[in-house]
């Protein structure tokens, strides 16, 4: 099972290595920090019986580094801030899904004090959150990994599932960009408001899942429109 867990901008060394260690004992070992805060990083002392996990550990500087090769991912959170139309799915039904088709996961954790961001949910395909009691909703990061991580290895005792044909984060930052372009060509971006439309435009792509095949065809027409855009204005 192909799983990356990602930390964004954890402040506690503490729970960095508790993470790291949940990692180890469920078997996964793929862990990337992205901006994590400095002195935080410098004072991991131990992670008992997982350095090495945490000394492997990819540190990145954005969160589009950290999940470019992947092809699905899944932000964790508070089951409040999702949309009456994308309800959160639990770690167990992130299990079964993982269970009828291989992806290249990353699970992605906030930090302590706010969790994900709005840019940082952008970026994902869902959001995934923990069932909990309601008058203590909220879990350590550590813990919170272990519960995830816990639900996705008892399925490794199961036949592999087939590999999906779906495109990695990197190749739906790319159709976004492109998008932007072409937004720009013809006037449709007004001021003030790109930064929002774009989270708009990924969140739309992500959510429908689009194949590699048809997410190239998008591409492949939005850039044969801005060709004819561009010899329509040299022929005026």
């Amino acid at each position: 099972m192909n799983v990356r867990v990602v930390l964004v901008r954890p402040r506690d060394p503490n729970n960095i290595g508790a993470a790291a260690r949940a990692m180890k004992n469920f078997g996964f070992r793929d862990l990337w920090i992205v901006s994590p805060f400095p002195a935080t990083w410098e004072q991991i002392k131990s992670a008992p019986h997982a350095m090495d996990v945490v000394e492997s550990a990819h540190v990145v500087d954005s969160l589009a580094a950290a999940i470019a090769d992947c092809n699905l991912v899944i932000g964790t959170g508070d089951v409040r801030r999702a949309s009456d139309e994308d309800q959160p799915m639990t770690p167990l039904q992130l299990s079964e899904r993982l269970r009828q088709a291989s992806y290249r996961v990353a699970l992605l954790f906030g930090n302590e004090k706010s969790g994900l961001n709005n840019e940082d949910l952008a970026h994902c395909h869902r959001l995934l959150a923990i069932p909990t009691n309601k008058d203590c909703p909220s879990m350590n990061l550590g813990q919170s990994v272990a519960v995830c991580l816990y639900e996705l290895a008892r399925e490794r005792s199961l036949p592999a599932a087939p590999p999906i044909e779906q495109p990695t984060a990197a190749t739906c930052d790319a159709a976004t960009e492109l998008a932007r372009a072409l937004l720009h060509d013809i006037g449709f971006v007004l001021p003030g408001n790109e930064d929002d439309l774009m989270r708009r435009i990924r969140a739309a792509l992500l959510k429908y899942e689009l194949s590699s095949y048809d997410l190239n065809m998008l591409c492949g027409i939005m850039q044969k429109t801005r060709r004819a855009l561009r010899l329509k204005q040299a022929d005026e």
